[in-house]
């Protein structure tokens, strides 16, 4: 039987570069985790808030390992030791309670706050603008084209954009497929080379989207990403990266500047055959209507 892999030790630490935050540090060395490892950053990312008040004693009872396999994590994610890790833990709590209080800062009355979330998305859909070009969008209109297959996975908000594109997708003559939030795996397991994978991951980053990610990887699947940053830990594993403002007054991220990217990428798809996409409009309407049936 396979032993599983032991901790590296500190000198087989991952290399992180200075300044990388906490999570993209955990994200990108999930792949090479050992079973207590990974069970320590489980324990991480299912409490982010009540892990930054952990000790390492608290830490390995939660994730059921020793004190010494978490000074040995602390390691090999680049800090010197716990004390250093549990700093950073704490400090990228703050951060994230700061800017989840930016919801009791909304303008007093209903339409003042109306106004301020129209701004926020207003700016949402100028940063997307100015984030993609000619050439950025043009290679994602390939790939869905060149796709025989298309399958969106995405958790929470991630999901719900996965709809809306595969419906999107299927009215402009690409049949497309949101999978199931509980069947990840399962959806990415009948892809093959030429499918294409594509996913939705906004912070904080759900752990089955990134795996599912990473297993299309290795049957050498296609993946399109949506997401937040170019930080964020989906970059690294897709072919085809499109960048999604969603600053927003709700703990979630807006839909808004995403709905316009979407419907964008839409249109060029169909665009590229307009006399097909027309006669496949007008079939559809005929199904819709009582014309169909009549005969």
């Amino acid at each position: 039987m396979a032993r599983p892999p032991k901790d590296p030790s500190p000198s087989q630490s991952s290399s992180c570069p200075p300044g990388l935050s906490f999570l993209d540090r955990l994200t990108q060395n999930m792949e090479r985790f050992s079973a207590g490892q990974r069970q320590i950053a489980d324990s991480l990312l299912n409490h982010p808030d009540d892990a930054a008040f952990w000790n390492a004693a608290n830490l390995a009872e939660q994730a059921k390992v020793s004190e010494a396999t978490v000074v040995r994590f602390a390691q090999f994610l680049g800090y010197e030791g716990f004390p250093e890790m549990r700093q950073a833990l704490t400090s990228e709590a703050r951060q994230r309670i700061s800017k989840q209080a930016g919801l009791l800062h909304a303008p007093p009355g209903a339409a003042a706050t109306l106004v301020e979330v129209a701004h926020r998305d207003i700016a949402n859909i100028q940063r997307t603008v100015g984030q993609v070009n000619e050439r950025m969008l043009e290679a994602a209109v390939d790939r869905l084209l060149k796709s025989r297959h298309r399958v969106m996975i995405g958790r929470g908000i991630s999901q719900h954009m996965a709809r809306l594109l595969g419906y999107l997708l299927t009215l402009a003559g690409l049949p497309s497929i949101s999978g199931e939030a509980s069947d990840l795996s399962l959806q990415v397991a009948n892809l093959e080379p030429p499918d294409l994978l594509i996913a939705f991951s906004f912070h904080p980053y759900a752990k089955e989207t990134l795996e599912a990610v990473a297993f299309a990887r290795e049957r050498k699947v296609p993946v399109m990403a949506f997401t937040d940053r170019m930080e964020a830990p989906l970059v690294v594993l897709s072919d085809h990266t499109l960048l999604v403002p969603g600053e927003n007054l709700m703990y979630s991220h807006s839909i808004v500047a995403f709905a316009v990217l979407a419907n964008a990428l839409v249109t060029a798809v169909a665009s590229r055959d307009r006399t097909k996409s027309l006669q496949r409009l007008r079939s559809a309407e005929r199904v819709a209507t009582s014309e169909f049936y009549q005969g």
